[in-house]
């Protein structure tokens, strides 16, 4: 009987003894580890697909996470606008100081260094990812963008800037169509570069062509 009570006491205070340092680990911030003791600072951006080089808005957007922990940025690009089995290759364009383009904060492809921009702009284009639609026209693909230079960068003479300025740049994103996937070579080249593998040239086909993009402004 001694021993029946002197294990139920001891069971009685470990209990005591865990509920206490359950409190206290609550109250350091650690009750729960799956939850960081600070918020998450982010910004999310989401930006309807326009037809390129026009207003004109399709059924289609890309949703933008800045990440401000991890200084990187989540991007999920989907679409219902696009064109059975075709490849698509995406491309990000960078305006690190996009208050320096010719309309502030409303950049367009006139202010990329390539095509005579202010080089104080630091423009960069580079490659995002690639995908091919399915047979309903529809694709859903996801990338991250990374802070810093980029080894990707579109043009040779533009210098690899990147993403540079976090918060402050702004970025468009861009579905470049490849044709049908595998007609014109290797898919690997049309989801991953902006000129191989790409149909022929007019007056014989529509040759590779910037189709969508969306505009994320600085934050």
């Amino acid at each position: 009987m001694k021993q029946y009570c002197l294990m139920t006491t001891l069971a009685v205070m470990c209990g005591l003894a865990l509920a206490q340092s359950a409190l206290a680990d609550r109250d350091r911030g650690y009750a729960d580890r799956c939850r960081p003791s600070k918020p998450v600072r982010e910004s999310v951006e989401i930006s309807d697909h326009v037809i390129f080089g026009t207003d004109q808005a399709v059924f289609g957007a890309t949703t933008l996470i800045r990440d401000f922990r991890n200084c990187e940025v989540d991007v999920n690009v989907t679409s219902s606008a696009l064109e059975a089995h075709w490849a698509y290759s995406i491309w990000i364009a960078v305006f690190n100081h996009p208050e320096l383009c010719a309309t502030p904060n409303a950049c367009v492809v006139a202010d990329l260094e390539a095509f005579g921009g202010d080089p104080r702009i630091r423009a960069s284009v580079f490659w995002g990812g690639g995908f091919v639609a399915d047979g309903t026209g529809s694709a859903n693909s996801s990338l991250k963008i990374l802070s810093g230079r980029t080894s990707r960068e579109l043009f040779a003479n533009t210098k690899n800037y990147g993403l540079q300025n976090f918060g402050g740049a702004e970025i468009h994103v861009v579905l470049r169509s490849h044709g049908m996937a595998g007609l014109w070579g290797p898919v690997a080249n049309q989801i991953g570069t902006a000129g191989l593998a790409c149909p022929p040239s007019p007056p014989v086909g529509p040759g590779c062509v910037n189709e969508f993009a969306s505009f994320h402004p600085p934050r």
